[in-house]
C-alpha cells in the first residue's frame, strides 16, 4: 500500500508532541506533587511568592530574594507569646538538629507580628536563644500586615490586662529554593516528618 505524501510527517509530529506533553507532565508531577513522599501538607502549584521588604534583627533590609537557593521556613509569631510560638520555634530548632549539616540548606524565619514591641534587638535575643542560626524579621505594621496576608496569616491585637495579646493563626510555611510556596506545617506537625519533608525539598 503505497504511503500519501507528508502522511508520515504528521504522524511523526503528533508522536512528539505527545512525548513532549508526557514528558512535561511527569517533570510537572515529580516537581510539584510528590504525594508519596511529602508527609506535611502539600500546596497545590503557583508562581514564586511576591517578594517583601522588612528589616532582620541587625537592622538589614531583607527580602525573599536575600534566600533563594535555600529552602525557607517562615512562622508568624511575637515574643511574648505564651505557649504556640515558643513551642514551635523549639520544634524547628530539633528538626535543625536533625538534619544536620543539610541543615546549612535551610533557612528558619520568624516575622513578628507585634513590630510595636517586637524591636529588632528583642527580636535577636528572642530568637537566637533557641537557635544562632534563626533570623528575625521585623517592619512598620502595614509592611508586616501585608506579609501576613500574603500568607493567608490571621492575626489580631487582643486587650490582656493592662497589656495586650496577638491571637494568631499558627502554621509554618516551607518554601522551596525557588522561592515556591510548597509545604503548610502545624503544631501536630512531627520533628522527624519536618526534617523527612525538607531533605525532599533540599535534594
Amino acid at each position: 500500500m503505497t504511503s500519501t505524501p507528508g502522511r508520515l510527517p504528521r504522524r511523526g509530529l503528533i508522536l512528539a508532541l505527545g512525548a513532549a506533553v508526557l514528558i512535561a507532565g511527569t517533570l510537572l508531577t515529580s516537581y510539584w506533587l510528590r504525594p508519596p513522599e511529602f508527609r506535611l501538607t502539600a500546596l497545590p502549584p503557583g508562581p514564586a511568592l511576591s517578594d517583601f521588604s522588612l528589616i532582620d534583627y541587625d537592622g538589614r533590609p531583607r527580602s525573599l530574594a536575600d534566600y533563594r537557593n535555600q529552602v525557607v521556613v517562615i512562622y508568624f509569631g511575637y515574643v511574648h507569646c505564651p505557649d504556640a510560638c515558643p513551642a514551635e520555634l523549639f520544634k524547628l530548632d530539633q528538626v535543625m538538629k536533625l538534619l544536620g549539616p543539610a541543615s546549612r540548606q535551610v533557612r528558619v524565619l520568624f516575622i513578628t507580628l507585634d513590630p510595636e514591641r517586637d524591636t529588632p534587638q528583642v527580636l535577636k535575643s528572642y530568637v537566637t536563644a533557641f537557635n544562632p542560626a534563626f533570623v528575625g524579621l521585623t517592619g512598620t505594621t502595614v509592611q508586616i500586615d501585608q506579609v501576613a496576608a500574603s500568607f493567608n496569616v490571621e492575626h489580631a491585637k487582643v486587650p490582656s490586662g493592662e497589656d495586650y495579646a496577638i491571637d494568631h493563626s499558627s502554621e509554618t510555611y516551607v518554601l522551596d529554593a525557588r522561592g515556591h510556596l510548597r509545604l503548610r506545617g502545624s503544631a501536630f506537625t512531627r520533628i522527624d516528618d519536618f526534617a523527612h519533608d525538607l531533605k525532599v525539598l533540599i535534594h
